[in-house]
């Protein structure tokens, strides 16, 4: 072979490693994921902003359609066919109500929202108890790119960590079960336990929500009587998590 034969062949070779590097260097940039809606809910505000950041910056085909720091807001939000997103992200220490209640309670109505637990405790507080109450995974809160790639996964139909069930299989297992106790509260009754699960008086109460005294202990007596508890402390405890409801 001739040295000019040689220099050519070098040349060609050089030109098809070069146009494979660029055409698998196109496709990777032509991979395009599926629009994911997300909704968000977490009674800090801080870590609402974290996440939401986190995410907006790190997966570009999501989209966070709602963010609340209200469990029974975004329990309505996911039942709702015109609000619900693909993936709900929640927190499991609420004040309001606990993470695995808000799990439960989707849970037992539909599939059609895959949820992730986020968590600032170590994971092995939470994973069983939200894998029983229906969620797809979970994941710790201050870690970002675990969150992305969890996300991707229950989105697309997976789970995330063991002993997780896919949305359908939970929906399923959980379907004829009752709703949590929580849900059989009015809001003003609601808004009652929300105070006295913070530490406030009858009297405190009464003037936080703008009524007598009287009407504030009606309310929590109601809320205490349909939460199937004897008192207050046990009400506060079912209320927020700290004890296992139905």
């Amino acid at each position: 072979m001739s040295g000019d034969d040689q220099q050519f062949n070098q040349i060609s070779n050089q030109a098809a490693i070069e146009g494979n590097v660029d055409h698998n260097h196109q496709s990777q940039q032509q991979v395009v994921r599926p629009i994911v809606t997300i909704g968000l809910v977490d009674n800090d505000a801080f870590s609402l902003a974290f996440l939401e950041r986190s995410i907006s910056e790190l997966m570009p085909e999501a989209r966070i359609v709602w963010k609340t720091t209200s469990g029974r807001d975004a329990v309505t939000r996911c039942l709702d066919p015109r609000q619900s997103p693909n993936v709900l992200l929640t927190d499991m220490s609420m004040d309001e109500l606990s993470g695995l209640v808000v799990c439960k309670t989707i849970r037992i109505k539909t599939a059609r929202v895959k949820i992730l637990a986020v968590t600032s405790f170590s994971l092995a507080v939470y994973s069983g108890k939200a894998a029983a109450a229906g969620a797809q995974g979970i994941v710790p809160k201050s870690v970002e790119t675990p969150i992305i790639e969890a996300i991707r996964t229950v989105a697309s139909g997976g789970t995330w960590g063991e002993g997780f069930e896919t949305a359908a299989q939970a929906h399923a297992r959980l379907s004829g079960q009752r709703m949590p106790r929580q849900f059989l509260l009015s809001d003003r009754e609601a808004e009652a336990m929300n105070l006295c699960s913070r530490g406030l008086s009858t009297d405190q109460i009464a003037a936080e929500m703008q009524v007598n005294a009287s009407t504030a202990k009606t309310y929590l007596t109601r809320a205490i009587h349909k939460l199937g508890v004897a008192s207050r402390g046990a009400a506060v405890a079912l209320w927020t998590g700290a004890a296992e409801g139905e």
